[in-house]
């Protein structure tokens, strides 16, 4: 019962339970646009006794920069007697947010930088007690005609990213229950450093758009939010995903550095769009909005 529409809190025996299939295409800039001066800062500190620390106040939110940086940091310098020091401005400049599906861009530019630098230092002077920080921006954008919404000079974005996925659900048309199955996605995910992470970001954007088509909706009324409590507020868990099966398309992006893209943004571009088509396969309904409803599945 609990691989049926509805879960283990469902009602059905399968009887009203039909199968639906849905794709979606989209993409997603990466990086800050229009000519905003994108940067971020690292700072790399090497001690007499080859170990070395790294700062950059880049966000860790799970995404995974904290590894991307000591990977960089590692490969660069040649050993492996990194430490990264905690996330601040204190010792440091400026990351930027972490949005825009930019840090590993930026983190990964602005570290590289860095350490080529302090290398570079201990070569000139001779020393190997270097403290160097330095800025990376990535290549410049312009901003777009006011009138025309179009770029007269150069590019409105740095790079772009594209996803297409593949969605098949089952859905109780008799009470509205809706359940997804599998999910098959193609990424393209420039040059990617660690592929359980990108998977693991592919699968965490995935999930969030589920929880957008099913169950997540904040309500309002004359601008005040209406839902009662987080009580009522559903969010997708492990019992709510199906399988998500990754393909990575590795394409890197000239002007990044290794290659890398940032992946974690891109599949939530698609994967609403993806279920909900597939809700129409399987309902024959428009389903104009989401999340999605039971009573609009079965046209109440």
């Amino acid at each position: 019962m609990l691989r049926l529409p509805g879960g283990a809190g469902n009602t059905t025996r399968g009887e009203g339970v039909r199968l639906g299939v849905g794709f979606a295409v989209g993409f997603k800039n990466i990086c800050y646009s229009e000519g905003f001066d994108d940067y971020c800062a690292a700072r790399v500190v090497l001690a007499e006794d080859g170990s070395a620390e790294v700062h950059c106040a880049a966000a860790e939110v799970g995404q995974g920069v904290s590894d991307v940086i000591l990977q960089v940091a590692r490969l660069e310098l040649g050993t492996d007697d990194v430490k990264l020091a905690s996330g601040s401005t204190a010792r440091v400049g400026s990351s930027g947010s972490a949005s825009a599906s930019r840090m590993t861009w930026m983190a990964a530019g602005a570290v590289q930088t860095a350490c080529r630098a302090a290398l570079e230092e201990c070569d000139r002077t001779g020393r190997a007690a270097v403290d160097v920080e330095r800025i990376y921006r990535h290549p410049r954008t312009f901003p777009l005609d006011p009138e025309t919404g179009q770029v007269t000079d150069g590019q409105a974005h740095v790079a772009l990213a594209l996803a297409a996925m593949r969605v098949v659900v089952e859905v109780d048309v008799e009470l509205g229950l809706t359940r997804v199955v599998w999910i098959g996605t193609a990424q393209d995910v420039g040059k990617a450093l660690s592929r359980t992470a990108v998977e693991g970001q592919i699968e965490g954007g995935t999930a969030q758009g589920l929880g957008l088509a099913l169950m997540e909706e904040i309500k309002t009324r004359d601008g005040a939010i209406t839902n009662a409590s987080f009580t009522d507020y559903l969010i997708p868990t492990f019992l709510d995903m199906p399988p998500v099966v990754s393909e990575l398309v590795e394409d890197p992006e000239p002007d990044a550095p290794y290659g890398v893209k940032g992946v974690g943004e891109p599949p939530t571009v698609v994967s609403t769009a993806a279920i909900v088509a597939a809700l129409r396969d399987a309902t024959g309904r428009d389903l104009m909005r989401v999340p999605v409803r039971p009573d609009e599945i079965v046209g109440l």
